[in-house]
């Protein structure tokens, strides 16, 4: 071949290519240009007002008599909701196809924020547990950056087809790293925590092709552990924890809250006292703007207000699942179960143990529950969500 001839094929060779990539490019912008799905953002919007509404009435309370203003958890709220908004419109923007890559690094990322939260001087201890990392004028709960990322992390392992999760020998790995991060979440005396995100995990690995079997096996090595944690860790929260059997029986110690809580829901009757309404938020119920608000939405909206938000969860998790079904590929699918699994395994728990169906471990109710961090990351995941729509090619 003639050197000039050799020249024009180069020349022809790079501008095929070049053509070749700027067409996927397109394609890209084509798929991203696709609409959202309104019913699922409408869904997060309704969720997020009712939250904040409610975190209003259950905190002004304890604002004022606490830092003399009644708006000052609601204005915190408000602060990480307006930041998980513009967050999760920037993150429906991006194909997650560009940061996939980097799943791994911010896994590494988190564990290493759950070690550090251990270490006196940077974690926070509030109420016998360290879970807070606390930087000027920032306070972060990196357990709940873990959520998310376990999820997606698992998604990625499952996707690239590196382990068999058919077989034992497959599953091993993603039990290791369950192991680990547990037991960095139990030395925070963190168990709720634990359940979640263990949770998240198993259901990303059996949507993924995990038999029941070594599931069944790795929680029975993991909740001895978990429970052998608690007790031997936290004894004043281990007694916190049994006295949801006979709340009644200790109630001015370990079953005060869960007492008060049942007292809240018991007054609201069917239609509730009223919006702002509340008796028990005012110094009976600890913390009413947090793991037990659920309590004072039942006090203030009733039986019928109760059915309603928990038919608004009901409705955001299915129609997460409907994403996850029709995602286009095996990792999106499989990172829109783990986000449907923290949602309702979240939720479930806040209510039963609001109405002292299960052992008080302190969860949060999503989008209800005050913490800057929590409402922050879960828009976000909101936000990977609505980009993972956008492929959905039936939107009805």
């Amino acid at each position: 071949m003639a050197g000039s001839d050799y020249g024009t094929y180069r020349k022809n060779t790079r501008q095929s290519r070049g053509n070749a990539a700027r067409k996927r490019t397109n394609a890209v912008s084509t798929k991203l240009a696709g609409e959202i799905d309104y019913t699922f953002l409408f869904l997060v919007i309704l969720l997020l007002c009712a939250g904040l509404v409610m975190l209003l009435s259950a905190s002004a309370p304890a604002a004022n008599s606490t830092y003399g203003d009644s708006y000052y958890f609601f204005k915190k709220q408000l602060v990480g909701a307006a930041a998980g908004l513009v967050g999760m419109w920037f993150i429906s923007r991006i194909n997650y196809e560009r940061y996939k890559k980097y799943i791994p690094r911010f896994m590494l990322f988190c564990t290493f924020l759950l070690v550090i939260v251990l270490i006196p001087g940077i974690g926070v201890k509030v109420n016998g547990s360290r879970r807070w990392i606390a930087t000027p004028g920032i306070q972060l709960q990196p357990s709940e950056l873990m959520k998310p990322t376990i999820a997606m992390y698992f998604a990625l392992l499952i996707e690239q087809g590196k382990y068999d999760l058919t077989k034992w020998k497959g599953n091993l790995p993603f039990l290791g790293v369950i192991l680990i991060v547990v037991s960095l979440l139990m030395l925070e005396t963190h168990l709720s925590g634990s359940i979640v995100i263990a949770g998240i995990a198993v259901c990303v690995m059996i949507a993924g092709g995990t038999p029941i079997k070594p599931i069944i096996v790795g929680a029975l090595i993991l909740l001895p552990i978990g429970i052998l944690g608690v007790y031997e860790l936290s004894p004043v929260r281990w007694s916190r924890i049994v006295s949801f059997l006979h709340p009644f029986d200790d109630m001015q110690n370990t079953g005060y809250q869960v007492a008060q809580g049942l007292y809240a829901i018991g007054s609201g009757g069917i239609f509730g006292l009223g919006l702002g309404q509340s008796v028990q938020k005012y110094s009976y119920l600890p913390e009413p703007y947090n793991d037990f608000i659920f309590a004072i939405v039942c006090e203030e909206l009733g039986l019928v207000g109760a059915i309603v938000v928990i038919l608004l969860f009901t409705a955001l998790i299915l129609r997460i699942v409907r994403i996850a079904i029709k995602a286009p590929d095996v990792y999106s699918s499989l990172t829109a179960v783990g986000i449907a699994a923290q949602i309702a395994i979240q939720t479930t728990m806040n209510i039963a143990v609001a109405t002292s169906s299960v052992p008080n471990t302190g969860v949060a109710l999503p989008f209800f529950s005050y913490g800057g961090t929590a409402i922050l990351t879960l828009l976000l995941e909101m936000g990977i969500l609505l980009n993972i729509s956008r492929y959905i090619k039936e939107k009805n």
